[in-house]
């Protein structure tokens, strides 16, 4: 859900940023797997509020799912000014990200996973 994950995050990289700020880096990725894997048109991505969404599943399944969490800590990485820190982290959340892709892109057809109810 989006409170586990947020919650993940805190407990192992502490940081100052709100839920509300975290939440929001949550629907960037969530954006993007949205419209660059899932092929979602942009009028119908979901979104995330918190804490009125706290308890939303997120899009992703394990194993997959560690991408949000890569995310997260290189986006606090990012805001702290930890830019070094921020690229290393941006490498696990592209191989995170791109484990995903390749393993949705040969399980589905992409472009029909939408239109059959798969998502």
């Amino acid at each position: 859900t989006l409170d586990s994950c947020i919650q993940a995050v805190d407990e192992y990289k502490p940081n100052a940023f709100s839920n509300e700020t975290k939440a929001q880096w949550l629907n960037e990725v969530e954006g993007m797997v949205q419209t660059e894997i899932f092929l979602f048109h942009p009028v119908d991505l979901v979104q995330y509020r918190y804490p009125a969404d706290k308890d939303v599943p997120l899009l992703v399944e394990p194993p997959y799912d560690r991408l949000y969490r890569s995310y997260l800590e290189a986006k606090i990485d990012y805001a702290n000014g930890e830019y070094e820190t921020y690229a290393n982290s941006m490498q696990v959340f592209n191989a995170d990200y791109g484990a995903f892709l390749r393993w949705f892109a040969l399980t589905y057809e992409p472009a029909d996973a939408h239109r059959e109810g798969l998502l």
